[in-house]
């Protein structure tokens, strides 16, 4: 699902991709909840299209479920040894460690009353530790990307969610939302503190007690936190989310069906219907007041009033052009909607530069074909035997580098387990199973199964395959 803004396309006769074209797609329901980008609608039918509107940190690998870098340079996972986490792609280094201790100016918790942060010295003067580290830098790209309306993503946009995650749930707020005290509480058992290494290149550092046994999961999961992706990854920059904040804050909209509910006003959208006109007015009083959301944490990251009036004018030359305030960066953006017939209308955004074959190697999965060569039909009891085995993809030498083991496993006629061990590789297609004579030694006479099955690291699939032969004194 991550990947299909990505990689539609047209073929010419070859097969190749060639450039251009329009696609119609029949899709089961549209509009089944407003759009906005905080608490807006979760059908799938509506993220579909959502979600083509901005790009992600990371991009779930179809074939495994591992999680790929989009716009993430590196990360290091630091776990405490005999945490049970382990790695498979070299863009996540993991390493295991004797403790981890939280350094006091990292952020852990949040001051509505005083919009500011907490540090973890404050909160726990005593000394705080964490399961994991983690430390992500996030490639020179993501500060280059560009919003649908023309502004530039700068590092405001990747701290605001994460904002917002703890503002929204505190009480003292202006835009305070019980129904997200649930989940953020959850969040709070885990979370043990952030910090801001630098901010060109973008690099932060996050302690946590939340783990996966995959480390990919665990560098998503903080990767996409500051990606400018929000609630159900959809996207939207620190100025058009501001406009809806303000919208809340006055009692007017709510960017939840729960708070809308309580307040008995509209559940906030960007994209039609009667709020529509709630944000263009509080549009006009966010240009009026150059209004930075959060000024005393996003000044500090360089958002100035002229910057913020900008943006805001951006937004509302967009508004006039599109009639809507959905605004993304990714490969697709909202050029029209229509909620009666339920039709949308995306088109292809020029200003979004990666290249259109990122990420077309993931057309077809790379199963493995396993191969017995020369395998002998018969072998002698107590004698050593090399099995050669071909591993191919399409007949052509699957790379060892994508291999995560070759195992076999040996079976007398009674189906008992005789022995288990690791194919060695020795070049090529090929992989040698080696019995030594200590293995055959102990098999009985007659039928043997020897089983091979082989882990890719790029598709989640095992390939097994099996050969019998018979065993005599």
């Amino acid at each position: 699902a991550d990947l299909w803004p990505y990689t539609i396309h047209w073929t010419d006769e070859e097969g190749n991709p060639k450039p251009g074209g329009s696609v119609r797609v029949l899709i089961g329901d549209l509009f089944t909840d407003p759009w906005n980008p905080i608490g807006g609608s979760s059908n799938v039918y509506d993220l579909m299209p959502a979600s083509a509107t901005g790009t992600k940190a990371t991009m779930a690998d179809p074939f495994t479920g591992l999680y790929l870098p989009q716009r993430v340079a590196r990360a290091e996972v630091y776990a405490v040894e005999g945490t049970p986490t382990t790695v498979t792609y070299d863009w996540v280094k993991l390493e295991f460690v004797d403790e981890i201790e939280v350094p006091a100016d990292a952020w852990i918790d949040w001051d509505a009353t005083a919009q500011r942060f907490i540090t973890v010295g404050e909160k726990h003067p005593e000394g705080l530790t964490a399961r994991v580290k983690v430390v992500i830098e996030y490639d020179p790209q993501f500060l280059n990307d560009v919003w649908h309306d023309g502004s530039g993503f700068t590092v405001a946009d990747a701290l605001i969610g994460f904002i917002l995650d703890f503002d929204r749930a505190k009480p003292e707020s202006a835009i305070y939302d019980e129904s997200v005290v649930p989940d953020f509480e959850t969040f709070m058992k885990y979370f043990r503190g952030v910090k801001i290494l630098s901010t060109d290149p973008f690099v932060v550092e996050y302690y946590t007690d939340q783990v996966y046994p995959d480390a990919e999961w665990i560098a998503m999961g903080v990767a996409e936190t500051f990606d400018g992706c929000h609630y159900y990854d959809v996207p939207a920059p620190w100025h058009s989310i501001a406009v809806g904040m303000l919208a809340e804050a006055a009692k007017e909209a709510a960017f939840t069906s729960d708070k809308a509910d309580a307040l008995g006003v509209e559940w906030m959208n960007y994209i039609a219907g009667p709020t529509v006109d709630v944000l263009k007015k509080y549009l006009d009083k966010a240009i009026e007041e150059k209004f930075i959301p959060y000024a005393n944490i996003l000044k500090d990251f360089g958002v100035t009033e002229e910057e913020a009036l900008a943006r805001y004018q951006n937004l509302k030359k967009w508004f006039e052009a599109k009639g809507h305030f959905w605004v993304g960066n990714g490969p697709f953006y909202l050029e029209s909607v229509d909620t009666v017939a339920k039709t949308i209308v995306i088109k292809r955004f020029e200003g979004f530069t990666d290249p259109a074959d990122k990420w077309l190697r993931f057309t077809e999965p790379k199963f493995v074909a396993i191969d017995f060569v020369g395998a002998p039909e018969i072998i002698e009891i107590g004698k050593g035997v090399i099995i050669p085995v071909n591993i191919t993809f399409e007949e052509e030498p699957y790379p060892p580098e994508e291999i995560d083991f070759v195992k076999y496993l040996l079976f007398d006629a009674e189906g008992n387990l005789v022995a288990i061990g690791n194919a060695e590789y020795v070049g090529g297609p090929t992989w040698n199973v080696v019995l030594t004579p200590e293995i055959t030694a102990k098999l009985p006479e007659g039928t043997v199964k020897l089983e091979v099955a082989v882990s890719s690291k790029v598709v989640a699939i095992p390939a097994y395959n099996a050969i019998t032969f018979v065993a005599v004194p």
